[in-house]
């Protein structure tokens, strides 16, 4: 009823085919890994853009942060000097100074 197994091919081809087998799959790993080298390459490099990016949007709000500070120190200045005016003009009106 049992009879014996008998193998048709020599124990050097079938370790030659899993060798070949072994190899393909390595192939295809070391492909997979220099795809995800290079995506992380260009992910490292888009940060490094971002940055750059970010430090020149910096510079820009801190130049207008300045201005602001600028345009706010003239416009007391000139509402500080119409409300000057506007006193001297109502007290001239009112008579409280007089005509040179």
């Amino acid at each position: 009823m049992n009879e014996p197994v008998t193998v048709k091919y020599s124990l050097e081809d079938i370790l030659k085919k899993i060798d070949n087998k072994l190899d393909k799959i390595e192939e295809a790993s070391i492909k997979r890994f220099e795809k995800i080298e290079s995506k992380l390459d260009t992910i490292q490099k888009d940060i490094t853009d971002l940055k750059v990016g970010q430090a020149r949007l910096e510079e820009k709000v801190d130049g207008l942060g300045k201005r602001f500070d600028y345009q706010e120190f003239i416009n007391r200045g000139v509402v500080i000097g119409l409300i000057v005016a506007l006193l001297g003009g109502l007290a001239k009106m009112f008579g409280l100074i007089g005509n040179p």
